[in-house]
């Protein structure tokens, strides 16, 4: 069944026409295999990576040109993790403003130098590959969020009480920092996530699930939104020093991973298992019997939120 399902998804993309750098539109999402965007992540995963990365077949002068490319992004990374330092950032931003696959861009970014001198390496190793991998991705998500994102949103939208964001550039990537993906507002205003092809946890009907739930972030937040809100007032209420830690976080994967399951079940898919299954055996054992109990009677539309988390808060142990 799983492999009938996947023939048919590769069906429906290929019937999309993604092609070359074309970006997809399904609204609010923009769909993006870029040269530079790319480029960058995969610079940045070389920069964290304990063992170097296999340079057979470069010659000296690209392993030359790789190598100081790398230990730019690491100089300029400092401490802590790499993909949040404030150069990273800033240059994600600003390759969102740079056509997917410009020849010879103007990037006004701390790293453009870096990324100018990688470029010729990485279009004659990877690059293909790279792009290949997520043309195939674009192709089955865009074809999952033609059919189940609006309802999705639409969902998310009524759980959170807040409006999703009009627009969201979603690069997909070989590496997507530590976690496979990650959201951002850009300095221009707009929201950018990106989004690894290659990560195990990302692929197939999981990547229906993650979009939502990395487009969820600009909503729900440690500190910003009704879940922060609410979480906190129910800390404070029982005399609570700090917040439960990545409380929100688990409150937005359980959301995205039942709403999700239960769009794919309408649809015929009953052996999907979301990510929150594995984050409450693995990460947050402590959190599944409180978010069961609290926060999924929520999400079939009973009580509010507030009261929903403060049932949540009041039912982890300590």
């Amino acid at each position: 069944m799983r492999k009938v399902l996947s023939v048919l998804m590769l069906l429906l993309g290929t019937a999309l026409g993604v092609q070359g750098a074309d970006v997809v539109h399904v609204a609010p999402w923009d769909l993006h295999s870029s040269f530079w965007v790319s480029l960058h992540q995969t610079l940045i995963d070389d920069a964290t990576r304990e063992t170097a990365r296999d340079l057979k077949g470069f010659t000296d002068a690209e392993r030359t040109a790789w190598g100081e490319a790398v230990a730019a992004y690491r100089a300029a990374g400092g401490k802590g993790e790499l993909t949040f330092a404030k150069p990273m950032q800033i240059t994600s931003d600003a390759l969102s403003q740079v056509a997917d696959d410009a020849p010879d861009p103007v990037i006004d970014a701390p790293l453009s130098d870096a990324l100018k001198r990688a470029a010729p390496v990485y279009r004659a190793h990877g690059w293909a590959e790279d792009d290949r991998a997520a043309r195939f991705f674009i192709s089955y998500a865009a074809g999952l969020l033609r059919d189940a994102g609006p309802e999705l949103v639409r969902a998310h939208e009524k759980v959170y009480g807040a409006a999703w964001p009009e627009h969201i550039a979603l690069y997909v990537t070989p590496h997507a920092g530590p976690y496979g993906a990650y959201t951002m507002k850009g300095l221009s205003g707009g929201w950018i996530t990106t989004m690894s092809c290659r990560d195990a946890g990302y692929q197939g009907f999981r990547a229906l699930e993650m979009v939502l739930h990395e487009s969820s972030h600009a909503i729900v937040g440690p500190n910003n939104g009704r879940v922060a809100e609410a979480i906190a007032a129910a800390g404070k209420k029982r005399g609570l020093d700090r917040p439960p830690h990545d409380l929100w976080h688990a409150i937005l994967f359980s959301t995205s991973s039942e709403l999700t399951r239960r769009a794919l079940v309408a649809r015929g898919v009953v052996d999907f298992v979301p990510s929150s299954e594995d984050l409450f055996t693995r990460a947050w054992p402590f959190y599944r019997k409180p978010v069961e109990d609290g926060w999924l009677p929520y999400l079939d539309g009973r009580g509010t939120l507030e009261d929903a988390i403060d049932k949540v808060v009041a039912g982890i142990k300590r």
